[in-house]
């Protein structure tokens, strides 16, 4: 085969086939052996679903059982002590606190790590503003971690302290049949997936529960409703907020309609242990003007509240006319809604900045991305190939780090945070990215990618998965028949699978290699 390499990436990867080597950082140290200590502030499930993520995430990659104890550990050894950061002590063991509230672990949902080195013990702290940091913080900690067989390497000097960008962070994984992947899941896939997603900044899981919808699939496990529920117990065992997308069908002028849609919805929200909002479509589906959506979600909010307290009510303005999008507003102005929590935008919805612009400052404003489809969708897969176009079609394998991180940096500032569209795990990457981005705008895409591959596949490849990822979305730009990062990226995908045959099972990497085999 002859080619020329047309483009910065290719030429790295090229150089990556000649040569790859892996070294320790400076200042590192090896931890073998540990023990988990948590505060008693922290809740209960997610004291115990924390615990058990280092546990199991731990002696997956090392082999190595890292033990919980209920008492602060006696003796010499490295101890990771999970706190809150008005946690005052563990057992007896004061907790390290600075008092300056600006800082970020006292802001919501940030966090510090750092260690603390005594002579009879290695502290590694984790300290959360609540719950769902501690979580955010072990993703942290597990994420820049070297892990290896009986080995956990970190640096020595390590002190980091971080909160998020954006306080909506999440990702719709709805399980119904139109999903490409998700009917096929079972319980404890959903909770790995639900947990993976956590360990890199999601805060939040929209489900679609049945609402009057018939589809059923050849691939459930287990039917809808009972899957409601369990996916609300996930997000409550870690903490996460658990979101429904679920659309008033029906013509709401028909008072008969409009309260048998009351009825069908209450049972659903009535029907999970916790929920934390409600987003009703405004279209995509649904047909009806807001003089008879208002009042149908003011009497929706009425009935939801009952079950879930601190529940909310957003709606999206998709496929409203400028008359139907104005009296929206007037409504607002006029009726003050109290009862409503925000506005999403989303497809066929007015321009970001347009909402952002008319919609009151109390008012929420969450972005619906589209990370999923490829053509025919708000954010197309930039100059793509006709070739491509018609075959890979709507839901390919679509890694799309740098277009999608572009994405989210026009659009997020206009917003409180996203939460997804997704169809399948075939975007897997760019949740990771939209979810790492939202929580730090500025961070670079290929550290964000190197973590992506440090976590999933192992540090020995860390470097490669990143170079090798971005090297698949170049295959995308352009016209096929000249450019030249194809082949180089063939090569160095083929290359990876044969020397890293352990990763056959893995469906990360198979998508992957499968991108590279197919382009």
């Amino acid at each position: 085969m002859e080619f020329q390499i047309k483009n910065n990436v290719g030429a790295g990867l090229l150089m990556l086939l000649i040569a790859s080597s892996f070294s320790l950082r400076a200042n590192t140290v090896i931890i073998k052996e540990a023990s988990i200590v948590a505060s008693g502030d922290i809740r209960p499930q997610v004291r115990e679903a924390a615990c058990r993520i280092l546990m199991e995430e731990v002696g997956q990659r090392t082999g190595v059982q890292w033990k919980k104890s209920e008492k602060w550990p006696a003796g010499k050894g490295t101890v990771i002590a999970l706190a809150l950061s008005g946690s005052t002590s563990i057992d007896g063991r004061a907790v390290p606190q600075r008092t300056d509230k600006s800082l970020a672990e006292w802001k919501p949902e940030g966090f510090r790590i750092w260690i603390e080195n005594r002579t009879e013990q290695k502290i590694i702290w984790i300290i959360g503003a609540d719950a769902r940091a501690v979580i955010f913080g072990i993703g942290e900690l597990l994420r820049t971690a070297e892990m290896s067989k009986a080995k956990f390497v970190i640096d020595d000097s390590l002190d980091i302290a971080t909160s998020p960008a954006y306080s909506i962070r999440g990702h719709q994984i709805g399980y119904r049949n139109t999903a490409n992947s998700y009917d096929a899941w079972t319980v404890a896939q959903y909770d790995k997936y639900i947990r993976e997603l956590a360990l890199f900044g999601t805060n939040a899981i929209e489900n679609i529960p049945p609402i009057g919808e018939k589809d059923g699939s050849p691939h459930f496990k287990i039917p809808r409703a009972e899957m409601n529920v369990k996916m609300s117990e996930i997000c409550d065992s870690y903490d996460l907020d658990y979101w429904v997308w679920t659309p008033a069908e029906g013509d709401l002028a028909d008072s008969d309609v409009f309260k048998k849609q009351l009825d069908v919805h209450e049972a659903n929200y009535k029907s999970v242990p916790g929920l934390n909002d409600v987003f009703i479509p405004g279209g995509d589906p649904g047909d009806n003007h807001p003089r008879y959506v208002m009042p149908f979600l003011k009497e929706l909010q009425a009935r939801l509240v009952k079950h879930h307290p601190n529940a909310g009510i957003c709606i999206s303005l998709q496929g409203f006319s400028q008359e139907q999008i104005d009296y929206f507003y007037q409504y607002l102005r006029e009726n003050n809604p109290t009862w409503l929590r925000g506005v999403v935008s989303g497809p066929s919805s007015p321009s970001i900045s347009e909402t952002r612009y008319r919609l009151p400052a109390q008012y929420k404003h969450r972005h619906y991305p589209d990370i999923t489809h490829n053509v025919r969708c708000d954010y197309p897969a930039p100059n793509f190939d006709q070739a491509f176009a018609l075959t890979v079609g709507r839901e390919g394998i679509n890694p799309m780090p740098v277009h999608y991180a572009n994405v989210h940096g026009k659009y997020a500032p206009y917003t409180d945070g996203f939460v997804s569209y997704s169809d399948g795990c075939h975007d897997d990457v760019n949740k990771i990215i939209w979810s790492q981005r939202g929580w730090n705008p500025e961070k670079p895409i290929q550290n964000v990618l190197e973590e992506y591959g440090r976590f999933f596949f192992g540090s020995g490849v860390a470097r490669e998965t990143a170079d090798g990822i971005l090297a698949l979305e170049k295959n995308w730009l352009g016209p096929l028949a000249i450019n030249g990062t194809v082949p180089v990226t063939m090569a160095f995908w083929k290359n990876l699978e044969k020397s890293h045959a352990e990763y056959s099972g893995n469906w990360r990497w198979q998508m992957l290699v499968v991108r590279a085999y197919y382009d």
